[in-house]
C-alpha cells in the first residue's frame, strides 16, 4: 500500500512537471530557441554548477552552526560532506526528503548505543535549517516585491503572498522563542509505552525533538549565513542567461533579484525537482525584464541540469564517507 502511495505521488509530481512544462513552451519560437542553443558560450556553463557548489558549501556552515548550538560534536568538514552527499541524492529523487535521510542517517551512523540520544537533536537541527533557508529565501522575495528593481512587476496576489511570507517569517522565530518558555503539553514528550520498531521509534524521537530547547540565535545566525546561498543561486542564472548571448543575458544584479522568487516557487514539493516550476516562472519573469522568453526558457533548463551536475561533488563525498572515520562520528552530548 505504501509503495502504491508512494508511485501514484511521483506519478504526480512528473505529470505536474510535464503539465507546466507545457505551459511554459505555448507561445515559444522554438526557431529562435534553438539558434540560441546554437550560439551558447560553453564558459559560461562551468560557472553554474560552480556557484551552485559554492551554495551548498555555505548550507554546511549553516547547518554547522545549528549542530554546534544544539550540542551535536559533528565536525565542520563532516556536516559539509554530508550537505554535499544530500544534494546528490536530492539531485536524482523526486523530493528533498531522500537527501535529508541521508544526512540523517550518516549524521547517527556510528554511534551505537548513543545513537537515540544524538537522533533527535540532528533531526530538529536539520528541520531548522529547512527553516533558515527558507526564511532567508521569504525575506529576500519580500524585499524584491517591495523594492521591485529593475522595472519588474508583480501582481498584487504576488504582493499580497509576499506580504504574508515577510509575517509567517517573523511568526516562526517568534513561535520558536515561545516553545522555550511556554510549558510544553505531556502528550508532545510522551514516549511509546511499550512499543516496538519503526513506529515506536518515530514516536520516541518526535518526543525528544519536542523536548528539546530550540537556539532561536543560532536559527537567527543560519538565516543570515543563507544569504550567499540565494546570492550563488543568482551568480548560477546570471551565467546561464549569459551563455544565451547578451541579448538574453540578465546581468549579476537582477539574476540575484529573481534568485529568491525562483528558489522559494521550486521549493513547493508540486513537481519532480522544480521542472516545470522553474520554467513557467523564468518564462514570464524574463519578459518583464525586457529579455526574450526564449531566453528564460534556455536560461530555465540549463539551471536544471547545472543542479543536476552541481550534485556530483556529493557523490564522491559519498564513496569516501564509506570509509569508516570514528574520530568523526557524532558523540552524544
Amino acid at each position: 500500500m505504501k509503495s502504491t502511495t508512494k508511485v501514484l505521488a511521483i506519478g504526480a509530481k512528473a505529470a505536474a512537471s510535464l503539465g507546466l512544462l507545457w505551459l511554459a513552451l505555448r507561445g515559444i519560437d522554438f526557431g529562435a530557441v534553438w539558434t540560441a542553443l546554437g550560439n551558447v558560450e560553453a564558459r559560461w556553463l562551468i560557472v553554474a554548477p560552480l556557484a551552485l557548489t559554492f551554495g551548498a558549501l555555505v548550507s554546511g556552515v549553516r547547518w554547522h552552526v545549528l549542530l554546534r548550538a544544539h550540542a551535536v560534536p559533528v565536525p565542520l568538514r563532516r556536516a559539509t560532506a554530508l550537505v554535499l552527499i544530500s544534494n546528490f541524492f536530492n539531485s536524482g529523487l523526486p523530493s528533498t526528503f531522500g537527501g535529508d535521510a541521508a544526512r540523517i542517517y550518516y549524521a547517527t551512523k556510528g554511534a551505537g548505543a548513543k545513537a537515540g540520544a544524538v537522533l533527535p537533536a540532528v533531526t530538529a537541527t536539520i528541520l531548522l535549517d529547512r527553516f533558515a533557508g527558507l526564511a532567508c529565501v521569504m525575506l529576500v522575495t519580500v524585499a524584491v516585491t517591495l523594492l521591485a528593481p529593475y522595472g519588474l512587476e508583480f501582481t498584487p496576489l504576488w504582493r499580497t503572498a509576499s506580504l504574508a511570507l515577510g509575517l509567517g517569517v517573523a511568526g516562526g522565530f517568534v513561535f520558536l522563542a515561545l516553545i522555550n518558555v511556554v510549558p510544553r503539553p505531556a502528550s508532545w514528550t510522551a514516549r511509546a509505552a511499550g512499543g516496538s520498531g519503526w513506529t515506536a521509534a518515530i514516536v520516541d524521537t518526535l518526543a525528544a525533538i519536542a523536548a528539546l530547547r530550540v537556539s532561536v540565535a543560532a536559527t537567527g545566525v543560519a538565516t543570515v549565513v543563507s544569504i550567499p546561498v540565494v546570492v550563488s543561486v543568482g551568480v548560477a542564472l546570471a551565467a546561464l542567461s549569459a551563455a544565451t548571448g547578451p541579448e538574453g543575458a540578465l546581468g549579476l544584479g537582477r539574476a540575484v533579484a529573481i534568485a529568491g522568487p525562483l528558489v522559494l516557487a521550486t521549493s513547493v514539493p508540486i513537481s519532480f525537482a522544480g521542472w516545470g516550476v522553474r520554467e513557467v516562472l523564468l518564462v514570464q519573469l524574463f519578459p518583464l525584464l525586457g529579455l526574450p522568453a526564449e531566453a528564460g526558457l534556455i536560461t530555465s533548463v540549463l539551471f536544471g541540469l547545472s543542479v543536476f551536475v552541481a550534485g556530483t561533488p556529493g557523490l564522491v563525498a559519498w564513496l569516501l564517507l564509506q570509509r569508516p572515520d570514528e574520530s568523526e562520528q557524532p558523540r552524544a552530548a
